[in-house]
């Protein structure tokens, strides 16, 4: 059986990337062709968004599609949820090459990756943190352990726990959703049909105003749940790596 979403769910399930812009050179306003240090290419990456990073570089394979991310063959709920606790960068192919001006948003860490390669897209808690790596063929419950660990340094509440109540909420939208979809169309089927004044219409009319009241409490419940309580940046002065030691490369095949 396949299982759609509804339109309350899909909205969540979209991953928030970002696409940043390297800083225009001050005479001629264009973008640099100098490789950034990597702390001034980290700041533009940041931007003034302290959560944690998520950097991607796209390849031939996966240009314009998440699937770096994501199983081909297993739902994809949780990564996608667990992906809105991050700041989502995107930077193009050929950010491997020295010219480009994030190149060393990738050449500049000493990445532990067994297989020697750069890795597809990796996980940095703050500045001073070492980078949890995955090559793009992880299984997911390794990138769901990096990613908790790397929450867990710069969030006060427990992203596995939340991340669970999240997916029943996404369930309890795609019914309200489908409810109130179905509940609208009586209604005006039951308008045409038996007049807006109508009995029946009048109890559909009650029912629909239920529904979205309902809606709106686990509207209200979600952002409670969203909401980890963000820890602030720790000073550059006093790097910690504890996810990169807690999880390592984590980067089994699929």
């Amino acid at each position: 059986m396949v299982f759609a979403r509804e339109a309350t769910s899909k909205d969540r399930l979209k991953i928030d990337w970002r696409h940043p812009v390297p800083p225009a050179r001050d005479a001629e306003r264009t973008a640099s062709a100098v490789a950034l240090p990597l702390a001034e290419a980290l700041q533009v990456l940041w931007e003034n968004d302290e959560r944690p990073l998520l950097v991607l570089r796209e390849c031939h394979y996966c240009q314009d599609s998440d699937q770096a991310l994501l199983s081909r063959s297993l739902n994809n709920d949780r990564t996608l949820l667990l992906t809105k606790w991050f700041r989502v960068v995107r930077l193009p192919m050929h950010v491997t090459e020295p010219s480009h001006p994030f190149y060393n948003v990738f050449a500049g860490y000493a990445f532990k990756s067994s297989n020697g390669q750069t890795p597809h897209f990796y996980l940095l808690a703050h500045p001073a943190a070492q980078p949890v790596e995955f090559t793009g063929e992880q299984m997911q419950s390794s990138l769901w352990k990096g990613m908790a660990a790397v929450l867990g340094e710069r969030y006060g509440r427990d992203p596995n726990k939340a991340v669970k109540e999240w997916l029943l909420l996404l369930n309890e939208f795609d019914r309200f959703d489908a409810l109130l979809r179905s509940t609208q169309a009586e209604l005006d089927e039951t308008r045409a049909k038996n007049g807006p004044k109508s009995d029946k219409a009048k109890e559909l009319e009650k029912r629909l105003a239920e529904l979205k009241t309902q809606r709106g409490e686990a509207l209200a419940r979600e952002d409670r749940v969203r909401d980890l309580r963000l820890l602030s940046m720790p000073k550059p002065a006093a790097p910690v790596v504890g996810a990169a030691q807690a999880v390592g490369a984590a980067n089994g095949a699929k």
